[in-house]
C-alpha cells in the first residue's frame, strides 16, 4: 500500500469534491509571554503523549463550509478565542465549535475576525469551562527531517461521513515562499476536515496551522503545508480580540455523537485493546520500539511475521514472543507490500520505487547477511500490491500504472499483463485453487481473471468508492472486497452477485483476512479499529482497539489461532486467544 502518493490523491479527491483548493494541515499553539521567556526543560514526549495533547487544544468547527479544525490559542474571562484558517469560515453562516468534550457552542459570525493577508481566522466563543490552551513553539526551530504532528476533524470515507479526530506523524520536509502565509511543508496525512488544525513539534508545542497540500517542484511527491504560528502571533500582539456576548444557557450543548467519535479516542485505543468478540481474543503483546516508519503490510506465518514499512524496510519477528529476528533495507522508497510463498522460504516485496525484490527469508536472528534472489522490473509506476499462489510458483502485482502483472517466481519471467482497469490498481488475491485471480481498483470495480490464461472472466461493479482490499474464502465460494466508503461487500464468485454488505466501520476498509475454517472475516479500518464478522449471517461478533491511528494491514495465522495488525502509529500488534 502506498501511503506517499496513495493517500496525497485521496486528499486531492476529498478536495475537489469539496470545491476548494485548501486542506487541513497545521494548528496554533498560544502560551503566554512568559513561556516565551522562561527557560524550560525538554525531557522529549512520546507520540501517544503529543497526540493527546493534540486532542485535548483541537476543537471542530461545523458550519456552512462543511466544516474545518481550529485550535484554543488564547482566554479571556470566558471567552476562548480559537485560530482556524479563514477558508474554513470565510462563508456567512451559522457555526458551532465542538470541544473536546463534545459540547456544542455557537458562534456569532460577525465576531470572526480574519488575520489580514492569509489565511488565518479568530473565531470565538464562551464557555464556563475550563479547556486547555495551546502551547506556544518556536517555528523558527524546525529544520528538515524534524519530527511535526498534524491534528484536526476529518470526515471519514464512510456514508455517514463522520468526523473523527485524527493526529498523524511526519516530518518537515522543508520550506516555501509564502502563499497565503503557508511557508513550513511537511509529509503528514491530511485530510478535508483538518484545514485549521494545528501542527504541533516533537514537545507538543503549537508551531503551525495546517491548511495546503501542495505538489513539490519538479518532483511527483505531494506535500502538506501549514502557517507559521509567529505569523500570527505578530499580528496579535498589535489588535484586540473582540469579547462574546453573554450566551443563553443552551450555549453548550451535548452532542450524540459522543459515542462514536471521543475526541481521545483517536489518541486513546478504544478498549484498551481488550476484546469485546465472542473469539476472544486479547492484545498479547505490541512491537513499537524496531518501527521507524508507517506498518503497511504485515504477513502471519507460523512461527513468524513478516512486514513492511514506508521507510522501505522489511522487518521479521518471532510470532510467539515478538522477539526480533531480522531487519533489512528492502527498498530505498516505501515498501507497500509483502507476501510470503507457502513454504515460508521467500519474501516478496513491492514498492514505490516500481519494483518488486524477491529475498530468501531468514531463518535464524543469527543471520548477518540478506540475500536478495530477484528484482523484478516492469512496472511504469508504484506496485501496491502483490500476491502468491498457493503452489508458489506463480506472482501477480498490481500498479499505479493501471495494470496486473503475473510472473513466474522461479525465473522472474514476465508471464502476461493484464490491463482493464481504468485507475489505480489497490489490490490483488489469488484462489485457494490457483485458477483465479481477483484485482480491485480505484475505478471502483473488481476483475476477476484466468491465471493461466490471463483472460477477462468478470467485471464487477461495486457501486461503491475505491476497492482497497479483497479475499477469496478457503473454499473459493466467496471473495470478499473493503472500500474507501467502510463498506465491505460479500460476492458469490460463481455469478458475481452481491451476496450482502456488511456495514459498521466508519471509514476506508484497507485490509481484509478470512479466518482458516472460513466461518469469521476480519477487517481493518483507518477508524482504528478491527472487527469481526460471521460470513454465514453477516453479523458483526466484535470489534478490537488497541491501535492510535489508521490501521493498514491485518493478517491471521495459519491455525487461525493469532490475528497481527499494523497501522500508522508505527506499530504492530500481536492478538491472541488465551
Amino acid at each position: 500500500m502506498n501511503f506517499h502518493r496513495k493517500i496525497p490523491t485521496i486528499i486531492i479527491s476529498n478536495l475537489l469534491n469539496l470545491s476548494i483548493v485548501t486542506f487541513p494541515i497545521s494548528l496554533f499553539t498560544v502560551s503566554t509571554i512568559i513561556s516565551l521567556i522562561t527557560p524550560q526543560i525538554c525531557l522529549g514526549l512520546t507520540e501517544s503523549e503529543v497526540n493527546k495533547i493534540a486532542g485535548e487544544i483541537t476543537v471542530r468547527i461545523d458550519g456552512p463550509n462543511r466544516g474545518g479544525s481550529g485550535v484554543i490559542i488564547e482566554k479571556q474571562g470566558n471567552t476562548y478565542y480559537t485560530l482556524t484558517n479563514w477558508h474554513v469560515v470565510n462563508k456567512v453562516g451559522d457555526y458551532q465549535v465542538r470541544t473536546p468534550d463534545g459540547k456544542l457552542h455557537p458562534v456569532y459570525y460577525t465576531l470572526i475576525k480574519q488575520v489580514p493577508g492569509i489565511d488565518l481566522a479568530i473565531v470565538p466563543f464562551t464557555s464556563t469551562q475550563n479547556y486547555p490552551i495551546a502551547e506556544k513553539g518556536n517555528p523558527s526551530e524546525l529544520v528538515q527531517g524534524n519530527s511535526v504532528f498534524v491534528g484536526g476533524w476529518p470526515r471519514s470515507g464512510s456514508n455517514l461521513q463522520q468526523r473523527i479526530f485524527l493526529s498523524t506523524p511526519g516530518v518537515v520536509r522543508g520550506r516555501q515562499q509564502p502563499m497565503s502565509g503557508y511557508t513550513l511543508l511537511y509529509d503528514n496525512l491530511v485530510r478535508a476536515g483538518m484545514s485549521g488544525g494545528p501542527v504541533l513539534d516533537a514537545e507538543g508545542r503549537l508551531v503551525a496551522i495546517n491548511g495546503i497540500v501542495k505538489l513539490q517542484e519538479n518532483s511527483d511527491i505531494i506535500v502538506s503545508g501549514g502557517i507559521e504560528i509567529d505569523t500570527f502571533w505578530q499580528w496579535r500582539q498589535q489588535v484586540s480580540l473582540p469579547e462574546v456576548p453573554t450566551q443563553p444557557q443552551t450555549a453548550e450543548t451535548p452532542t450524540t455523537e459522543n459515542a462514536i467519535t471521543e475526541p481521545v479516542a483517536a489518541n486513546i485505543p478504544r478498549n484498551q485493546g481488550v476484546s469485546e468478540t465472542v473469539m476472544n481474543f486479547s492484545l498479547a503483546r505490541a512491537i513499537a520500539s524496531d518501527i521507524s516508519g508507517v506498518v503497511s503490510s504485515v504477513v502471519a506465518l507460523k512461527s513468524k511475521i513478516v512486514a513492511g514499512s514506508t521507510n522501505g524496510m522489511i522487518y521479521l519477528w518471532n510470532l510467539g514472543n515478538g522477539e526480533a529476528i531480522a531487519t533489512w533495507q528492502g527498498h530505498a522508497e516505501s515498501v507497500n507490500s509483502v507476501a510470503v510463498t507457502p513454504d515460508e522460504q521467500l519474501v516478496v516485496s513491492a514498492s514505490d520505487d516500481k519494483s518488486i525484490k524477491i529475498w530468501k527469508l531468514p531463518q535464524s536472528k543469527n543471520t548477518t547477511e540478506i540475500t536478495l534472489v530477484r528484482t523484478l522490473t516492469g512496472h511504469s509506476d508504484v506496485v501496491d500490491t502483490v500476491a502468491i499462489a498457493p503452489n508458489g510458483q506463480i506472482l501477480a502485482s498490481g500498479s499505479w500504472d493501471g495494470t496486473i502483472k503475473v510472473w513466474n517466481l522461479a525465473s522472474g519471467e514476465l508471464l502476461r499483463t493484464l490491463e482493464g482497469h481504468s485507475g489505480v490498481v489497490n489490490a490483488v488475491a489469488i484462489s485457494p485453487d490457483g485458477q483465479l485471480l481477483a484485482s480491485g481498483s480505484k475505478d471502483n470495480t473488481i476483475k476477476l481473471w484466468n491465471l493461466q490464461t490471463g483472460q477477462l472472466v468478470r467485471n464487477i461493479d461495486t457501486n461503491s468508492l475505491s476497492v482497497l482490499s479483497v479475499v477469496f474464502s478457503p473454499d473459493r465460494q466467496i471473495l470478499a472486497s473493503g472500500s474507501s466508503d467502510g463498506s465491505i461487500n460479500i460476492w458469490q464468485l460463481e455469478t458475481g452477485k452481491l451476496l450482502r454488505s456488511l456495514q459498521g466501520h466508519l471509514d476506508g476498509v484497507w485490509s481484509i483476512a478470512i479466518a482458516p475454517d472460513g466461518k469469521t472475516l476480519i477487517s481493518g479500518s483507518w477508524d482504528q479499529t478491527i472487527k469481526f464478522w460471521d460470513m454465514s449471517t453477516s453479523e458483526l461478533k466484535g470489534s478490537l482497539g488497541g491501535h492510535s491511528a489508521y490501521i493498514s494491514s491485518v493478517a491471521i495465522s495459519p491455525d487461525g489461532q493469532t490475528i497481527v495488525s499494523g497501522g500508522w502509529d508505527r506499530k504492530i500488534n500481536i492478538w491472541s486467544i488465551p
